[in-house]
């Protein structure tokens, strides 16, 4: 009995172990508002004002051209669509509320608060493919395809704070540092070299109150290769997308003399134009092969989330004070913002997987009876009573003859109606069978049937003690009488 039993609590007490719950992956951070349709075509290029609470997307169908603008806490139209000479094929923010277009061969220039359109702003001798903005200096960087330069102009007078910045091949991307004050401008080409077709992928650096090239930095041999580029003006670090290299290259721009490539983040499906908010540190990468924006945490260097578009996202506009984030793309924008993470909620302690792990104490005394088995109680010759004794067995007295083992266990015997004396035995214990009630929650087949065995082993013997007790008081009443 002790030996079966002992297993068994053990038994309990280990299928009571908790366990901790699994850790449910972490909620989206970004959500996707609204998608913003230009009346007339397809959206080409967005910009936002965060002071105005403005967002302008140019459109064209191939014949009218047209710049909207929208309330970016509405989505809602503000006034009606300006008619442009040329598609705007990109934009940029200046100063004053003047909004800048890159109208092919020709700058225009939109006043925000009275709504009018300057054509020719800016001059151009070759085609406008790129636009960058520095308000704070007044300065506009223009990336020319054609002539395949980077030119710093004067958003005061239009003119050219210097000679174009001549690149070997066509600018690819281009960002403005403002709180320094410096362009940051890509390309990627090929040339022959020995015989063979070696490719370059080169970051510049322009000095906006000079207009000169300060630096450059090798940015690896894809031959489609480093596109879009922004920076974090804080840490004074650079990211360069390289689009079939599936990588966002990290630049040190410390020292714009000497760029240095600090590392390289894994963000696959052609990463291409790309955006960063330094208010949440967070890196936005428009994958061109996956119809998506991915949102890197440049500090771990991992993709936290990814932002579907449903379309190749084009390009993307931020408004860092908002976190939102705007994605052209299939000719449509995305409003997408970031919500407020929230403090995770306070977990107790971990949910059991069975019964507790300290299982109800059952004292062994009343468990495990002490009187002998039935096998012992067969095996020893009933004691034979004496024809001269007249002794009468007193109360407390059991009726076995001197040297037999005593029963000491009360909770052994069940209770008799027929007993005399004083004392009758007390009522057995709720234990055996209708404690195994209990122990068969635990779900196990097993230790139910080997407690239940073990309880009827118990009552068994009790039983037979109980019976020869009978048998000996009648022969000592037979005894008293010669």
């Amino acid at each position: 009995m002790r030996t079966a039993l002992l297993p068994a609590a053990t038994v309990l007490a280990l299928t009571g172990t908790a366990t901790a719950p699994a850790a449910e992956p972490p909620a989206p951070l970004h959500e996707n508002v609204r998608t913003l349709t230009p009346p007339t075509g397809a959206a080409l290029d967005a910009e936002v004002d965060p002071a105005a609470g403005r967002l302008y997307v140019s459109s064209s169908d191939g014949t009218a051209h047209r710049l909207t603008t929208y309330d970016t806490a509405t989505g809602a139209p503000v006034g009606d669509p300006v008619e442009l000479p040329a598609p705007a094929t990109v934009m940029a923010l200046g100063a004053a509320d003047t909004l800048y277009l890159g109208l092919s061969t020709r700058i225009a220039a939109y006043d925000t608060a009275r709504r009018t359109l300057t054509d020719d702003r800016v001059p151009v001798t070759g085609s406008v493919s790129l636009l960058a903005a520095d308000p704070g200096q007044g300065r506009l960087y223009v990336g020319n395809q054609a002539a395949k330069s980077v030119t710093v102009y004067d958003t005061g007078t239009g003119a050219p704070v210097a000679d174009p910045v001549v690149l070997p091949f066509h600018p690819a991307g281009l960002a403005v540092d403002t709180a320094r004050h410096t362009g940051y401008a890509t390309y990627v080409g090929g040339a022959v070299e020995n015989g063979s077709v070696v490719y370059r992928n080169v970051l510049n650096a322009v000095d906006g109150t000079t207009g000169r090239l300060t630096g450059t930095v090798s940015l690896g041999t894809t031959a489609l290769g480093s596109m879009g580029v922004t920076v974090d003006p804080a840490g004074r670090t650079g990211y360069v997308a390289n689009l079939a290299a599936g990588t966002v290259s990290v630049v040190d721009l410390k020292d714009p003399a000497e760029l240095k490539v600090t590392g390289s983040l894994t963000v696959d499906g052609n990463p291409k134009a790309l955006a960063y908010d330094p208010g949440t540190t967070t890196l936005y990468a428009a994958r061109t092969g996956a119809s998506s924006v991915a949102v890197v945490d440049p500090g771990t260097g991992t993709v936290t989330e990814t932002i579907p578009t449903g379309e190749r996202p084009a390009a993307l506009a931020l408004d860092p004070t908002a976190h939102t984030l705007y994605t052209v793309a299939g000719g449509a924008v995305t409003q997408t913002v970031r919500k407020t993470p929230q403090p995770p909620e306070p977990t107790g302690p971990p949910t059991p997987t069975g019964e507790p792990t300290t299982p109800t104490p059952t004292p062994t005394t009343t468990q495990e009876p002490t009187a002998p088995t039935p096998s012992a109680t067969t095996t020893s010759p009933a004691p034979t009573p004496t024809p001269t004794s007249t002794a009468t067995p007193t109360p407390s007295e059991t009726g076995d003859t001197p040297g037999a083992t005593p029963d000491t266990t009360p909770a052994a015997a069940p209770a008799s109606t027929t007993q005399a004396g004083p004392h009758p035995d007390p009522q057995p214990p709720t234990t055996g069978l209708a404690a195994t009630g209990g122990l068969a929650a635990t779900g196990s087949r097993t230790l139910p049937i080997a407690l239940t065995a073990a309880s009827l082993a118990a009552l068994g013997g009790a039983a037979l003690i109980t019976t020869r007790r009978r048998r000996r008081a009648a022969r000592d009443g037979e005894g008293d009488t010669p």
